[in-house]
């Protein structure tokens, strides 16, 4: 599956401000250091690509990009990178931290529902706040899934993956429930050719017992 185009696998963008742990619910779902995780806000500078295997979902190429709240001539450079991003996903991950959700989340959010992204609003650092129920009723109303997570200690990083499967676009669900089929007939052809030439060799060796040339 690593050698799957990255045209054919799901595209799962991260989103968010500077240093709300984007990296490390990258790092946490994929169980590899991918990003570079710091205290240090702008760390990630360029969009990060992970492409991997989430079962049952199948390939998918997940995307941390920097965050877009940066200021000055890099931080446009880091923002504009980031944007085109918005143009690649089919699925987005809106991180926030300790219950925070403000305009700007809004309008992350806002921006993908225009392109027609499916977005899970995720409350990472929950060990340090979480949200009002106001909150969570206004992304319940518009139809974003809330997931709280503690990326560092892997706390909610199980339920997160589950719901970025419950969330994917309906086409990459029915490519993977597809493709067990192709790949059982793979195995049925495979394994018909092996008993076809164990057959064979059966029948060569009984031969051979039978030929007095053998003894």
């Amino acid at each position: 599956m690593q050698k799957t185009p990255n045209n054919l696998r799901c595209h799962i963008g991260i989103f968010g401000r500077r240093n709300v742990g984007k990296s490390s619910i990258l790092n946490a779902l994929t169980g590899q250091n991918v990003s570079i995780v710091s205290d240090i806000a702008g760390t990630t500078t360029d969009p990060v690509e992970k492409p991997m295997e989430l079962l049952p979902l199948g390939p998918v190429l997940f995307i941390d990009t920097a965050g877009i709240d940066d200021q000055g001539a890099l931080g446009e450079l880091r923002i504009e990178r980031t944007r085109k991003v918005f143009d690649r996903v089919n699925l987005a991950i809106v991180v926030t931290d300790a219950g925070a959700w403000s305009e700007f989340e809004r309008a992350l959010v806002h921006e993908l529902r225009t392109r027609n992204v499916p977005s899970i609003a995720v409350f990472n650092k929950s060990d340090m706040g979480s949200p009002g129920a106001e909150v969570l009723d206004e992304l319940h109303d518009i139809g974003v899934h809330v997931e709280h997570t503690c990326a560092i200690q892997g706390k909610g990083i199980a339920s997160l993956r589950q719901a970025i499967i419950r969330a994917a676009p309906e086409e990459f669900v029915s490519a993977r429930q597809l493709w067990p089929i192709s790949c059982l007939r793979r195995v049925c052809r495979a394994r018909g050719a092996d008993r076809q030439g164990g057959a064979k060799g059966k029948a060569h060796s009984s031969a051979g017992a039978d030929d007095p040339r053998s003894a």
